[in-house]
């Protein structure tokens, strides 16, 4: 499973859990879905690759980092892909628990930006995160 499939898999499941959630008005599969993408995050053991490791019985490959607008990246550990985790998370957190009122759209926008990048595999999140330095 590519990273690309996974976005789009992600902004399905996400768009689905905002349904859910609008209409029985429970949080509980919106937090366990947090809690997977932290989860992702901090350990960096990522569904797309754990299912790549035991469907080909091999690492996958990486793409090599291109040029970044830093000339010594400050993040060139860290992953453009696990940092785009982090930032769904936090945007789902502030919009969906924070500020629901206000920003209730937020979180419908996240899920179509994650089905559209995984339709078309251009995600400008992640283009943005390699530029300014990450892997």
């Amino acid at each position: 499973m590519s990273e690309r499939v996974f976005r789009l898999i992600m902004g399905m499941v996400l768009w689905a859990i905002l349904l859910i959630s609008t209409i029985y008005q429970n949080h509980t599969l919106m937090i366990v879905f947090c809690i997977v993408l932290l989860f992702e995050g901090l350990t960096n053991w990522r569904i797309p690759t754990i299912i790549s490791n035991i469907r080909y019985s091999k690492k996958t490959i990486k793409a090599n980092a291109s040029k970044t607008l830093l000339p010594v990246a400050l993040f060139s550990d860290f992953e453009a892909e696990r940092m785009m985790r982090f930032i769904v998370v936090i945007f789902i957190l502030i919009s969906f628990f924070s500020l629901p009122d206000v920003l209730w759209f937020f979180p419908w926008y996240v899920a179509g930006m994650m089905i559209v990048s995984g339709i078309s595999n251009i995600c400008p999140m992640v283009m943005f995160l390699r530029w300014i330095g990450f892997r």
